[in-house]
C-alpha cells in the first residue's frame, strides 16, 4: 500500500493505493483513519486572482469555456433570456438574465476560459 496526498483545485485528499506488479485487479483498501495534520509545507503557488464582481455583474457559476454570446452590450433583456452559453466537460450551461434590464458590458469573448465566480457581463 502507498499513501498519497493529492490536491485538486485547492482541495487536498489523502488516498491509499495498492501497488502491484501483475495485471491482476487490486483489492480495495479498508477505510483509513483520518490523516493527521501535515507539517507546514512551502507556500503553494496560487492562480492569479479572479476579477471581483461589481454590483450588477452576473458571474460564472462554474469553470468552463464561453461557447456563445447571444446579446451585445446595450441590448435589453428580460428575466430568463439566454445571454451566454458555457461549456464545461462537454456539457453546456445557459447563463440567463436574472432579471429585466440592459446589458451594459460583456466581460468575456467566445473561446475564453472562465473561472467560477468570474464576471461574465453586467446587467444594469
Amino acid at each position: 500500500m502507498k499513501q498519497l496526498r493529492i490536491t485538486v483545485e485547492g482541495k487536498t485528499y489523502d488516498v491509499t493505493v495498492e501497488v502491484t506488479d501483475d495485471d491482476a485487479p487490486a483489492q480495495a483498501a479498508a477505510a483509513a483513519a483520518p490523516a493527521a495534520a501535515a507539517p507546514a509545507a512551502a507556500a503553494p503557488v496560487t492562480a492569479p486572482p479572479v476579477a471581483k464582481a461589481a454590483e450588477g455583474d452576473v458571474v460564472s457559476p462554474l469553470a468552463g469555456v464561453v461557447q456563445a454570446i447571444e446579446v451585445a452590450a446595450g441590448a435589453s433583456v428580460n428575466e430568463g433570456d439566454l445571454v451566454i452559453t458555457l461549456e464545461a466537460m462537454k456539457m453546456y450551461t445557459s447563463i440567463n438574465a436574472p432579471g429585466a434590464g440592459t446589458v451594459t458590458a460583456i466581460h468575456v469573448n467566445v473561446g475564453d476560459a472562465v473561472d467560477e465566480g468570474q464576471p461574465l457581463y453586467t446587467l444594469g
